[in-house]
């Protein structure tokens, strides 16, 4: 038996509709199709202000508390995610902070202040390779983000490749100022010769840079306090058990 006309039309509205169906679901694989179409609740945007206002006055304690109860209510909102994180990271808690930047991520893959904040996270963890990749890829979004230049040349230099590490810092500061960065990095890993002799660079470049001088002036501390301990160690160890010289 022959259909008619208009059956015929219908039925390939529904086999159309059906086909669409599957395409959409082919090109989103792994995602449902009724999750594709979930909507993201709107934050409450006074409380995200509190929150801002707190986070800029240094007042971590309670910007941490709404950042909180915001991802409580909103935890598919990326910003939210993004700022509890970087609270985190300034609060001493590198490896929470990160965890909220990665869910962040993954919510707004190609944001470069994320994966520019997820390299500084990891250079805190002492991850520096890690810290690396995802500073770069920033620098891939926003080329000239100083912020992310001055974060990828610490994490270089931490993994020893101090030429490229000077390099990257002479592209956003001056020749004193990139010898002061060189040196701090050589003062945080145990080559305190090498970190003076760049401070010392760095002033003889320019006599008035401030975090140069003071670098030298607490490393001159350090080396006397060192000093001071070696030489009490050695006059104790020539004592003898009734306290008199040998």
């Amino acid at each position: 038996m022959s259909m008619n006309r208009t059956t015929g039309s219908k039925l390939l509205v529904v086999a159309f509709g059906v086909a669409t169906l599957f395409a959409n679901g082919c090109a989103n694989k792994g995602v449902p199709f009724v999750a594709a179409a979930k909507k993201t609740a709107p934050r409450n945007e006074m409380q995200f202000s509190v929150a801002r206002a707190s986070e800029q006055e240094g007042n971590l304690a309670n910007a941490i508390q709404v950042y909180e109860a915001l991802y409580a209510a909103t935890p598919e909102d990326a910003e939210v995610c993004h700022r509890l994180g970087i609270v985190k990271l300034r609060m001493g808690k590198a490896s929470d902070g990160i965890t909220y930047l990665m869910e962040a991520e993954a919510l707004r893959p190609g944001d470069a202040a994320i994966k520019g904040d997820l390299g500084y996270g990891y250079i805190l963890l002492g991850e520096y390779d890690i810290a690396e990749k995802f500073l770069r890829e920033s620098l891939n979004i926003v080329p000239g983000d100083n912020r992310a230049v001055n974060n990828l040349a610490m994490a270089v230099g931490y993994q020893g490749r101090m030429d490229e590490s000077y390099t990257l810092y002479r592209t956003v500061m001056d020749d004193a100022e990139a010898h002061s960065n060189i040196g701090y990095i050589y003062s945080q890993t145990g080559r305190s010769d090498l970190a003076m002799k760049h401070y010392n660079k760095a002033l003889d470049i320019n006599p008035t840079l401030k975090m140069a001088a003071e670098a030298l002036v607490q490393m001159d501390d350090i080396t006397m306090q060192v000093a001071s301990i070696q030489s009490q160690e050695e006059k104790s160890e020539i004592q003898l058990t009734n306290g008199t010289a040998r």
